[in-house]
């Protein structure tokens, strides 16, 4: 049985990967704060779990005790509005985290493969919104700065090595078990949380920004096909679907499976700093390595999270209401 690493494995993607991987019959270790930010966290019962910090340099020595074979490095501070709140925790968290894990790695010898999760933050705003994996790379927030370190840190420090690495530079990934109450991270997440709390939207930057939208369960097929993928060792990749969607439109969506009224209200406030106008992906090269492609479309999505939404009571916590808790 192969011995596979999540950082972040009670976040967000993470709690769905080390689902996935555990009905795959691996051994997981989980490592994370259990910070509550992005997501409601969810540790697997089946996992072993380690509250460590990938910045603190004592997290290595407990690891070293593992025997492992295989590393997905979720654990970020993962949004671009929070950079500017406390940017010097992102950089230690995004990149000298990064940097520790990567030199872990290749000073183990039987680790095969590290899969890091990074961001189209990295591209910016220089761009003309359909981005490839070529395009240039000029990040115009904190967070896409330090994601962007972390992916020079991986190739850096495992360029010589026996270790291969696969890239993500992970778009807009939604669905079911991320925090709602908190109104920092995730485009869908953050209007659905006004949605469920009966509240008017609001939408912080124009309506015709827009973004490439792609379901939890897809983001994590990508992830799990490119471990054991030879073709994806030493490369980067778009995780997304491929398919622009306005701001307008997503609430157009929203509106039409949640049952709310045409007028249902919408305020339309100042933008947030770092906040690019609208990417979406040329997904061709995940395609041809990976022979992936998502299978979730939006409003199928937005139909999943609205059935998550339906049996939350509280909202004032969200405790124990992930969707893999034992309550639902």
């Amino acid at each position: 049985m192969e011995t596979i690493l999540v950082t972040g494995g009670a976040g967000f993607i993470g709690a769905y990967l080390v689902k996935r991987l555990v009905k795959l019959n691996y051994k997981v270790i989980i490592v994370d704060t259990l910070l509550d930010v992005g997501a409601i966290s969810y540790v697997h019962p089946q996992a072993v779990f380690l509250k460590l910090d990938i910045s603190d340099y004592k997290t290595y020595q407990i690891l070293e005790k593992y025997n492992i074979d295989y590393v997905f490095h979720l654990a970020a501070q993962s949004a671009g509005e929070p950079s500017y709140d406390n940017p010097f925790f992102d950089s230690n968290v995004n990149a000298f985290g990064t940097l520790l894990l990567s030199k872990f790695c290749k000073e183990n010898s039987k680790i095969k493969k590290i899969i890091y999760t990074s961001t189209v933050a990295v591209y910016g705003n220089a761009n003309d919104g359909l981005l490839s994996e070529k395009s240039p790379i000029d990040p115009d927030s904190i967070y896409g700065v330090s994601k962007y370190s972390g992916e020079l840190y991986v190739r850096q420090t495992l360029k010589d090595s026996n270790v291969d690495y696969t890239i993500f530079r992970v778009f807009n990934t939604y669905g079911p078990g991320e925090n709602l109450l908190y109104g920092k991270k995730g485009m869908v997440s953050i209007y659905l949380s006004y949605v469920w709390q009966g509240s008017p939207i609001d939408v912080k930057g124009s309506l015709d920004r827009y973004r490439d939208f792609t379901y939890i369960d897809d983001t994590v097929d990508a992830l799990i096909l490119s471990m054991h993928s030879k073709l994806s060792n030493k490369q980067t990749y778009n995780l997304s679907s491929g398919i622009k969607t306005t701001v307008g439109e997503l609430l157009e969506k929203i509106k039409e499976i949640f049952k709310l009224s045409k007028d249902y209200p919408v305020n339309v406030i100042e933008g947030t700093p770092g906040d690019s106008f609208g990417f979406h992906s040329d997904s061709t090269k995940i395609y041809n390595d990976l022979n992936w492609s998502p299978v979730t479309s939006l409003e199928d999505g937005l139909r999943k999270y609205n059935s998550w939404i339906a049996i939350l009571e509280n909202k004032k916590t969200l405790k124990n209401m992930h969707p893999f808790s034992n309550r639902f």
